[in-house]
């Protein structure tokens, strides 16, 4: 009685590892496409809940309060990357003085880029509201990015003069959302 071998040839084995390859390519790629949409939505929320807590609390407690990401001392700096503190600012300062003074703290994005928009003097480092929930100062926004800087997957809201956040949409249909300007974002 002759035995014969069971088992798979070098060229059987070859192609099942270059389906497998082409496979997880494939998958990796629907993967990083549901995260980034999974870290979109994460500061879209973000945002819209300092913003919203911020105008509560300066008209509840009718005083200025300002949104903004914190240096190591406490002063408001232009770094959307670092955690972004909701405080009381009576006199403002544009500075958490006291700790009774903070409302909350949080990173408004735990993965991409947040950008905002210019002022005269450089990226814009706070934004304010009054005690009747209108903005204080000027008007303007925030840009979210991906990691992979995907410009597809980017968010933009703009905080008008009433204090309301208006969220950017894809009017021109190709998966880009505008600015206030009509023009795409960029990442």
């Amino acid at each position: 009685m002759i035995q014969t071998q069971r088992g798979f040839t070098l060229l059987e084995l070859l192609i099942v590892i270059a389906i497998l390859a082409i496979v997880t390519t494939m998958g990796t790629n629907g993967l990083q496409w549901l995260s980034e949409r999974t870290q979109a939505s994460a500061t879209h929320s973000n945002i819209g809940h300092i913003f919203a807590l911020a105008r509560y609390t300066a008209v509840t407690k009718q005083s200025i309060v300002t949104i903004c990401p914190l240096d190591k001392n406490n002063i408001c700096v232009s770094d959307w990357a670092l955690p972004t503190a909701v405080f009381l600012d009576p006199d403002s300062k544009l500075a958490l003085t006291a700790d009774n003074q903070l409302i909350r703290a949080m990173v408004l994005a735990k993965a991409g880029y947040i950008t905002p928009s210019n002022t005269s003097s450089g990226p814009r480092r706070y934004f304010q509201y009054r005690p009747d929930g209108w903005v204080r100062g000027t008007i303007g926004n925030l840009t979210w990015c991906p990691q992979s800087r995907n410009p597809e997957m980017a968010i933009h809201v703009r905080v008008n003069f009433g204090g309301r956040l208006t969220w950017s949409k894809d009017n021109n249909h190709n998966n880009i959302v505008e600015g206030a300007d009509g023009t795409d974002i960029s990442c």
